[in-house]
């Protein structure tokens, strides 16, 4: 239910792409954000209230574990805490901008107003019996927001460096979609594109991704077992592809959502030490 809010996410960044906003004054920026960031913790606080029980307990702090066996997700949430704080970052920098902050400006009160909305939600959480606090999300939380703006800040990260979300849902039922860890991957590409020796030749349609996935342990009553899988592998840059047949904006999406079956992965299954060959398994593992 909480990704919910990642579709606030892409109208804000829609938003502020095609905004035509008057530039605004220091004084009035600093206005806005202040006006944001209140809007936001309002909207959380009043969702939680009417959909996750807040301020139905006294706060507990909780510990949910990383990437351990005997964890709900495997570790995969701790992903999906980077990945949706990464993203609410971009949200809030586009949005700024349009307002007429500068890109290192926007990037950082993006990456700051997406921190606390997150950790609102996190500290929301802990009046929750059906949530609870967690400082591990608020650790991921945190690298989110850090990883968003040092790849703005320092344009050598950016162009060689994407952190990516692989989503190819598997609908059963009346499920959340924000939170199938079942049908995702989370992984960095690593861009040829971005480095001078390879840029101008055919390398840089290619990178190189370093990924992480659970399957079985959501829902794990359809699985025949848990796995915990790291992987590497070999990609085409679709972006790149895009880019350079004019598809600029189109493109951008693709430093941010890894289109499946566009790689060549070999990994590693933690859970049952074995060795996953390229495709040698169907796409949500071991299902019954």
């Amino acid at each position: 239910m909480k990704k919910l809010f990642i579709i606030l996410l892409l109208s804000i960044s829609l938003i502020a792409n095609d905004s035509n906003t008057t530039k605004l004054s220091d004084e009035d920026l600093k206005t806005r954000v202040f006006y944001t960031n209140v809007a936001g913790a309002g909207l959380v606080t009043l969702w939680g209230v009417a959909f996750w029980d807040y301020f139905t307990m006294s706060p507990e702090l909780g510990d949910e574990g990383w990437f351990e066996e005997n964890t709900k997700y495997g570790g995969a949430d701790k992903f999906g805490h980077i990945y949706s704080t990464y993203l609410w970052s971009l949200g809030f920098s586009e949005l700024y901008q349009s307002w007429g902050m500068t890109p290192e400006e926007g990037a950082f009160y993006g990456a700051s107003t997406s921190w606390i909305f997150q950790g609102i939600m996190e500290i929301g959480d802990s009046f929750s019996n059906s949530q609870g606090f967690s400082y591990e999300d608020m650790l991921t939380n945190t690298i989110g927001a850090g990883f968003y703006y040092l790849r703005e800040k320092y344009p050598s990260i950016k162009k060689r460096v994407d952190l990516r979300l692989e989503y190819l849902p598997n609908f059963q039922g009346e499920e959340d979609i924000f939170t199938l860890y079942n049908s995702m991957k989370y992984l960095l590409a690593f861009k040829l594109n971005g480095f001078d020796s390879t840029k101008n030749s055919f390398l840089k349609y290619g990178e190189f991704h370093i990924g992480y996935y659970t399957r079985g342990y959501q829902d794990h009553e359809n699985y025949d077992q848990k796995e915990r899988v790291i992987y590497a592998a070999i990609g085409i840059n679709i972006s790149e592809i895009l880019s350079g047949n004019g598809w600029k904006k189109t493109s951008k999406i693709f430093n941010y959502y890894q289109l499946p079956y566009t790689y060549v992965p070999v990994g590693r299954d933690i859970d049952s030490n074995s060795y996953v060959a390229p495709y040698s398994r169907p796409y949500y593992g071991y299902q019954k």
